[in-house]
């Protein structure tokens, strides 16, 4: 396929559109480079797919791709030996794996899950290993934690000491009496990686010490005493220890993370092929596009087609077209007047043939009949060639003569106005005979033209077929349909007269105009006239024939009611009889009558057993209401139910649990605080370390941690309890600390000093 016909029929520019569906860059070359199949079983392996995702989004949503990091460019510097990896490319890793697993739990809870869906789900491998490895050494900040080594920790706990030593041993000296007529400013500073204080120039009358910057205006030395010499030094030796500690753990976890490079490129792989399905399904769902029965020969039709950049500039406007080309048609002709949509829809045939082809669902309604075309080939618009001096007609002709070249058979042409820019009764003649030289090929063609030949040929040709576009005659508008069986004509003079051109211009154009041509136009005229008129009377026989229909269902109705009827007088006569069987019965059995009643008695008792009406009665439970917790034997409160009414949230005493209507009994209301003198024992699972991970959760599932966590410490009798959110965009610690401020039982609660990505709660 030459990239031109590519370009003709706006298929590069519909990748520009599919290419915004997508949500990853492991998706988007391929996209970009999305070509024509050769295979149909390609074709339809396609068509599985991305029905499969549609299901998904149908029923699930779409698939949560907003937040996989580009992992591309980390993978091919940890590939080269002896490379090693900063700390913000293991929270690209972190990020990779964090996605990886909500995406594999989408796809697992998936209400519908077809081959694609259940390959995708099994290529996605999940790495826990070393996810905890990295987050146990690098934090959401991308620093080194002091738990990544025992080393690092140590030197970091002597790096804290040292430095707390020297600022107080800094802060005696500047409150000595000496030296306080000399201090600058009342701070301490760091210079050279050196604690120093800030002095007047004439410190050396006071203290002693080595100056390691000036101020601006030099009235301030930074001056490091020399008592604290020893100290920085001792400080220094522990910073460059610390470094050299930190790029040993990078070094080692990059080592560590090397071994699963495999298996993160197929994870990479893995999501980039759903994405490109994914997209491809989104753009279906957003162009209202249906799946196409793709098979080699037989029929085109497509109804209610819509070319995807008519309906994005016309939107709701965009008039579907029907396009019908049965298995023995191999021509098209379409004609009709300028501006009247003949381009349009040939390029309409052609996109959504390259569509289909490629593996796309097609914008279209029911379910379109394409063929697999060996190739697809265009040529639209103007073939000018100025650089080789060429005309418009010698560049049209060179084309063709290269595409009849190429062809083999079974291919798709589109030629737009097929033998123009020369003279009309040679063009036609040529038209004619490129026209059969392709079908003789065994080429399907559509062409448009205006040449009133080549309409003819239309109807002389039996697998030729002339197609017109619709046109209001009276308001002179376009109405962009196609109309099948006839051929439109120009009408350039009865336009022109229609907008008031002066009378003598007209009536000099029909004195040129060709006798011929003339007659033909008017064959053309008096055909759709009679086409007409035939329809008509279709029409009324359809009118007619609906009408005696009608009259038929009438007389058939009528039979049934008096059939109805004679079966309700028999099942009277039936009834009759019974009853007097079951008086005849009753005077028998009367002896029996005292036994009779004894039976009954024992039915209405065992139904009371089985289960009466009162039984089946459940009372409603509104919030507020108190309740027994049947599982517990405790009472308590209903203080929420969800939307369906399904699941009740229960306060007892300071706890809180969500239960099912069936495990709750409506009870005796008693005090609101503390139900009873007893006290209300419930169990729960022990709180071994007070602190709680949220880390990379979405907001309502942390919030819903949050809660069951506190819920538990509360019960517990925890004093108080940490929360690790991390910093991010802020949201999720926001959401936690809003819920703790709407959270009665919480005294109080700050962030943690040493690490902003921290909440300290305390309880009343």
């Amino acid at each position: 396929m030459i990239d031109k016909t590519l370009l003709y029929l706006d298929y590069t520019r519909l990748l520009d559109i599919v290419f915004q569906f997508s949500s990853t860059p492991f998706s988007r070359d391929s996209l970009q480079h999305l070509r024509p199949l050769d295979d149909i079983e390609k074709v339809y392996e396609r068509h599985d797919r991305i029905e499969a995702v549609m299901d998904v989004i149908k029923w699930d949503g779409r698939i949560p791709f907003s937040d996989v990091p580009d992992i591309a460019e980390m993978l091919k510097r940890i590939s080269i030996r002896d490379s090693v990896l900063e700390t913000s490319d293991f929270l690209l890793i972190t990020g990779f794996l964090r996605a990886c697993d909500d995406i594999a739990a989408f796809l697992k809870k998936a209400f519908k899950k077809g081959a694609f869906i259940e390959e995708s789900l099994a290529g996605i491998a999940r790495l826990p290993e070393l996810y905890k490895r990295i987050s146990r050494s690098v934090n959401v900040e991308g620093y080194l934690e002091d738990s990544a080594s025992y080393e690092l920790s140590r030197i970091r706990s002597e790096l804290f000491m040292d430095r707390e030593r020297i600022k107080k041993h800094l802060e005696r000296i500047m409150g000595r009496e000496t030296v306080r007529p000399i201090i600058q400013d009342d701070y301490i500073s760091l210079r050279n990686n050196r604690y120093v204080i800030p002095l007047k120039p004439n410190f050396n009358e006071a203290i002693s010490g080595i100056v390691h910057d000036y101020s601006h205006s030099l009235k301030t030395s930074f001056v490091e005493p020399v008592e604290c010499v020893e100290l920085n030094n001792a400080i220094n030796i522990l910073v460059n220890e610390e470094q050299e500690e930190e790029k040993r753990i990078l070094r080692e976890l990059t080592g560590f993370a090397r071994d699963y490079i495999d298996v993160l490129e197929k994870n990479m792989q893995c999501l980039g092929e759903l994405d490109f399905f994914h997209a491809l399904a989104l753009f279906c769902h957003e162009f209202k596009c249906v799946k196409p029965d793709v098979k080699k020969g037989g029929v085109l039709e497509i109804k209610g087609a819509v070319n995807p950049f008519i309906a994005i500039s016309k939107k709701n406007d965009a008039v579907p077209i029907d396009i019908v080309m049965n298995e023995d048609a191999k021509v098209m002709i379409v004609s009709g007047p300028n501006a009247g949509g003949k381009t349009a829809a040939l390029k309409t045939i052609g996109l959504l043939s390259l569509m289909a082809k490629t593996g796309f669902f097609v914008p279209a309604s029911g379910r379109p009949e394409i063929p697999f075309f060996s190739d697809i080939f265009a040529l639209i618009g103007d073939e000018q060639d100025i650089s080789m001096e060429l005309s418009s007609f010698t560049a049209h002709m060179y084309a063709i003569k290269d595409l009849y070249l190429r062809v083999k058979g079974d291919e798709l042409i589109l030629i737009d106005e097929i033998g123009g820019n020369t003279e009309p009764q040679e063009a036609s003649a040529l038209a004619m005979g490129i026209i059969d030289a392709f079908v003789e090929k065994g080429c399907r063609v559509a062409v448009t033209t205006h040449l009133n030949l080549i309409k003819a040929y239309g109807y002389m040709k039996p697998f030729a077929m002339n197609v017109a576009t619709s046109f209001d005659a009276k308001n002179l508008k376009p109405l962009y349909q196609l109309v099948y069986g006839t051929a439109g004509y120009s009408n350039a003079i009865n336009v022109a007269r229609k907008i008031d051109v002066p009378q003598a211009i007209i009536e000099k154009s029909y004195a040129y105009f060709n006798e011929q041509e003339f007659m033909l136009n008017d064959l053309i005229t008096s055909l759709e006239e009679e086409k007409a008129k035939t329809q008509e009377e279709r029409k009324e026989l359809a009118k007619i024939r609906d009408e005696a229909h009608s009259r038929l269902s009438l007389i058939r109705e009528k039979k049934e009611e008096y059939l109805k009827k004679w079966e309700d007088k028999c099942q009277e006569k039936l009834l009759e009889l019974e009853i007097q069987i079951e008086e005849i019965k009753k005077e028998v059995a009367k002896k029996e009558r005292t036994s009779i009643t004894k039976s009954r008695d024992k039915l209405r008792v065992l139904k009371e057993r089985m289960g009466g009406p009162a039984r089946g009665v459940k009372e409603d439970i509104r919030i507020g209401d108190c309740v027994l917790v049947k599982t517990l034997g405790s009472k308590g409160f209903v203080v929420d139910i969800d939307k369906e009414g399904s699941v009740f949230e229960v306060a007892i005493g300071s706890a809180r649990t969500k239960l099912k209507r069936m495990f709750l009994e409506k009870a005796i209301e008693g005090p609101k605080q503390g139900l009873s003198k007893e006290k209300t024992q419930i169990d729960v699972d022990r709180i071994e370390q007070p602190e709680l991970n949220i880390i990379g959760m979405r907001v309502e599932e942390a919030l819903r941690s949050v809660d069951k966590f506190l819920d538990r410490a509360v019960v517990q009798g925890v004093p108080h309890v940490r929360i690790l959110h991390g910093v991010g965009t802020g949201r999720l610690m926001q959401a936690v600390r809003g819920r703790l401020a709407d959270t009665s039982y919480v005294r109080a609660f700050h962030g943690d000093e040493r690490n902003s990505g921290v909440t300290i709660v305390e309880f009343a």
